[in-house]
């Protein structure tokens, strides 16, 4: 009963003064040290506004997050040049908030869950200038997921490292020059990570290094002048896909290790893809539609233990000048396919 009125305490105290600052440079500070606590901000109208909240404990709701057919109360900020910082310690704890204005940053962190039901975080932005981050670290289960829509000139960011399994980042944004990455570093398993972006002149980058199990990667950029690139290093049985539509468009891929699959699809002019995969068991896909396109794949296998089959390659290539460049080594049983047309 204690930590009920303490957090319906919180609640009303923070509306309170959210409701009342109104001018700008207007910050709201909490601290919640326990279990099973709840709070939420609306802050609006302040320029140069901070809300910074602090949690330590399990089982604490920063916010609260979408679910079925329930919307979702998030922390909310609507106002310009203004920070909005989320700091969550312990297990089984959940953050959601949502900014909306120009050249505001938003950042959570959460770190140490140990509980089996992990942590949960989800940060919208809309409007341009915007910098968005999550970083999730030591924990057991861990989902991280960023929205920036209708801007641009966005950058968002997350980082998971050193959780257990089930790791998970979405990153979605929409809009032109926008810059995102997604980081996962020394994960135990069962990791994923999801990147779209929907505009011109976007950069998206994911990075798995270290990962054990289960790693999966999926890029897709549809608009002009994308460029996108995935990362995959000491990861067991991973998976990469790149997807982009539209002209000049260039995607890499590389990946280190065994048991790997990538899938490279490119739809447009004057793209370029680049592909190389080192260890055993390599599959390689790659397609390409439109003219000046220029495909390099490198495979490096071995002919060790059951995996002698190593490395598998499809390039096919559909428009005008056109080069396809494939190189395999190492073990026997390689098989590659080129088809132009």
């Amino acid at each position: 009963m204690m930590h009920a009125r303490k957090s319906l305490l919180s609640i009303a105290v923070l509306v309170a003064l959210s409701g009342a600052a109104m001018a700008d440079n207007s910050t709201v500070n909490t601290t919640q040290d326990g279990s099973s606590n709840s709070l939420n901000v609306d802050q609006q109208g302040a320029t140069g506004s901070i809300v910074n909240v602090n949690q330590k404990g399990g089982q604490n709701n920063a916010g609260t997050q979408a679910s079925g057919r329930f919307a979702g109360t998030p922390i909310s900020q609507t106002a310009t040049s203004s920070t909005l910082n989320i700091n969550q310690g312990g297990y089984y704890n959940n953050a959601a908030a949502k900014q909306s204005g120009n050249n505001n940053s938003g950042a959570i962190n959460q770190t140490g869950g140990s509980y089996t039901l992990g942590q949960s975080a989800t940060l919208d932005q809309s409007s341009a200038y915007n910098t968005a981050t999550i970083g999730q670290d030591t924990n057991t289960r861990t989902s991280a997921s960023i929205t920036q829509g209708n801007g641009n000139n966005n950058t968002a960011t997350t980082s998971q490292s050193g959780n257990n399994t089930i790791v998970g980042a979405t990153l979605t944004q929409s809009g032109n020059y926008n810059l995102g990455g997604i980081s996962q570093q020394g994960n135990q398993g069962n990791v994923t990570a999801g990147l779209s972006q929907t505009g011109n002149s976007n950069t998206g980058n994911v990075s798995q290094q270290n990962s054990r199990i289960y790693t999966s990667a999926n890029l897709t950029q549809n608009g002009n002048n994308n460029l996108g690139n995935v990362q995959q290093t000491s990861a067991t049985n991973s998976s990469a896909t790149a997807a982009q539509r539209g002209d000049y468009n260039t995607a890499g891929l590389y990946q280190s290790g065994d048991s790997h699959y990538a899938n490279v699809q490119q739809r447009g002019d004057n793209n370029y893809a680049s592909s190389t995969q080192t260890g055993n068991y390599n599959e390689e896909t790659l397609l390409q539609t439109g003219n000046s396109n220029r495909a390099t794949v490198s495979q490096t296998g071995s002919s060790s233990g059951f995996l002698s089959a190593a490395n598998v390659v499809g390039v096919t290539q559909s428009g005008n000048n056109m080069v396809a460049n494939v190189s395999q080594s190492g073990g026997g049983g390689n098989v590659a396919t080129v088809y132009q047309h």
